[in-house]
């Protein structure tokens, strides 16, 4: 015990005194240190050869006026007192905030004004001690004993308080926040200006190593911290720098883009050294990094409950994904898909054990943002590839209603997202072949592949969602004047039939047709993504001409039916 306890009073020791260390060893501290002094004594110099003589005519001459009777004896004490001051208020509030974000030590070591003040002040006070020490030796320093205590010294007063107070206020987490998310911009615009002025170098193991130790800094404060806002307010700043550099690296040198050793070892790469060549090669060491960061904090916060941080996570995520589209830089939208795809199994776990769709609910809205950008943009494969996603976890989602029967809202959800995607798809008149694969892939939601018949008929005979929401395109089709499509939906609803049996396929009908005809757009209680009433159809008076459309395959189901019976 008594062990462990020197340990931790030298702990202590060492963190209090590594302000003043690094102030007296920063290549950066040093350099503000010898231009605080020779300023101080250029500025002196210029006192007395052109102020001191005004200043001098301006008192009062009486007889025995003499400069050298000023008693200055007090002055080195006074200057002791408040430089031990300023370094007592740097070094404690700096080590004590340092406890929670580590990487305030660094900042204010490369804070240009901090270190200023600072070494003004030893400066000043440095040039008291020497004026305490020349008039024993014989020298005339009247005029620069007036300069020190009728200039410097009352600049000082004035300016000490406020000092203080910046320093207190520049701990605060937002700022620190703040400090952090700049010092990482400017990396990039300093390498930006390396690759303009061709001064490339061959690597950048520093420039590197600083940007991952700002992000870890960054999601240790985040860990840290109990409050929601400042938490808030890293995933929002982790996505604004991610969509800042996807942008600007661009104009980034080629050789920034090596991962040297001093990342290799980092522990977001661990687990992938099989993968640092392709990562090299795609230059997405940056997003692989900063998006395994957000992708562990989401897991967190799925743990705590935290619904509307877990959705904000995935809200930085989709965007980053839409700037990569806009950009068209496939090898991001391919991290991004994967992403996505990764937190909506993690999430789906959450919701299956804690019989919460929460999450999910908000993320699948997200993925169909980030699938409707991929349509504006025209990327046909793409949007392919994620309705196969989609589909994929409807069936996934499915399995698990078994479990937790909360998640079945998902399905639902999941069809709104697909049908808003195929409105627009229409709207924009995109190819008839690409359309209509899409709309099967659509009509398959209510078909999970690998469901047992008897999970279909329990859950359908009193679920209609996904159908009802078949039904609302169909109805979009007819208002576009589209009987095709529409045709194609009514004759797909038949399926209900051959399932759940006549009886239960009426019934479900009339359900359906009757919240279609009666919905508002939005809803009695609020959700995450406000009251919304995702079942609205704008286009309800084409339910009727639906039915007749629906009742003409039915009859003719019938009639092959009788047809089969009579053979028989």
């Amino acid at each position: 015990m008594q062990s462990q306890a020197i340990r931790a009073d030298t702990t202590i020791g060492s963190g209090f005194f590594q302000p003043i260390i690094k102030l007296l060893t920063s290549n950066l501290s040093l350099r503000i240190a010898i231009i605080c002094m020779l300023l101080v004594i250029v500025l002196d110099r210029l006192f007395v050869t052109f102020i001191f003589p005004v200043y001098e005519n301006v008192l009062p001459k009486p007889d025995q006026l003499s400069w050298l009777n000023i008693d200055a004896g007090y002055s080195p004490i006074v200057w002791t007192v408040y430089l031990g001051s300023i370094l007592a208020s740097v070094t404690v509030v700096v080590s004590l905030a340092a406890q929670s974000a580590p990487k305030l030590i660094d900042l204010y070591m490369e804070n240009v004004p901090t270190m200023s003040y600072v070494w003004w002040t030893m400066a000043c006070a440095a040039h008291c001690y020497t004026l305490k020490l020349l008039p024993e030796l014989g020298y005339d320093v009247s005029p620069s004993l007036v300069f020190n205590y009728h200039v410097l010294f009352p600049v000082f007063l004035f300016t000490n308080f406020p000092f203080v107070l910046a320093v207190l206020l520049s701990t605060k987490t937002h700022n620190v926040i703040k400090q952090v998310l700049g010092g990482s911009r400017s990396i990039f615009r300093n390498l930006a200006q390396q690759e303009t002025r061709k001064k490339a170098k061959k690597a950048y193991p520093k420039e590197q190593l600083q940007l991952f130790e700002a992000q870890n800094q960054l999601i240790d404060l985040l860990t840290f911290t109990p409050y929601k806002e400042p938490k808030a307010l890293i995933i929002e700043g982790l996505g604004e720098l991610l969509r800042f550099y996807v942008e600007f690296k661009r104009q980034l040198p080629d050789s920034f883009f090596k991962v040297q050793p001093s990342i290799r070892e980092d522990i977001s790469f661990k687990t992938m050294q099989d993968e640092m060549k392709t990562i090299e090669e795609t230059k997405l060491f940056f997003e692989q990094k900063s998006l395994r960061l957000i992708g562990n904090v989401y897991i967190n916060f799925l743990e705590k409950g935290d619904f509307d941080l877990s959705t904000l996570c995935v809200e930085q995520v989709g965007m980053l994904g839409r700037k990569g589209i806009e950009l068209k830089d496939d090898d991001l939208i391919t991290m991004i898909m994967v992403r996505l795809n990764t937190h909506l199994r993690f999430a789906l776990k959450h919701g299956m054990y804690n019989n919460e769709p929460r999450n999910l609910y908000n993320l699948i809205f997200h993925y169909g943002l980030f699938t409707n950008a991929l349509v504006e943009a025209g990327m046909v494969d793409r949007v392919k590839t994620c309705f196969f996603y989609l589909t994929f976890y409807n069936a996934e989602c499915f399995k698990a209603v078994r479990q937790s029967p909360a998640v079945g809202f998902i399905l639902d959800v999941i069809a709104t997202e697909m049908q808003k995607i195929m409105i627009r798809i229409d709207e924009l008149n995109w190819d008839p072949e690409v359309h209509d694969t899409l709309l099967k892939s659509f009509l398959l939601l209510d078909n999970p592949t690998g469901s047992e018949r008897e999970q279909l008929v329990s859950f359908f005979t009193n679920s209609h969602g996904i159908r009802l929401l078949h039904i609302g395109l169909a109805l979009h089709y007819m208002a576009q004047g589209d009987t095709t499509r529409a045709r194609i939906i009514a004759k797909d609803t038949l399926q209900d039939r051959n399932l759940l049996g006549e009886e239960v396929f009426m019934r479900n009908m009339k359900i359906i047709f009757a919240r279609l005809r009666f919905s508002g757009p939005t809803f009695w209680e609020d959700t995450d993504r406000g009251n919304l009433n995702i079942y609205y159809s704008p286009h309800a008076a084409h339910l009727d001409e639906f039915g007749t459309m629906q009742q003409e395959f039915l009859e003719e189901a019938r009639a092959e039916e009788a047809a089969r019976k009579v053979e028989d």
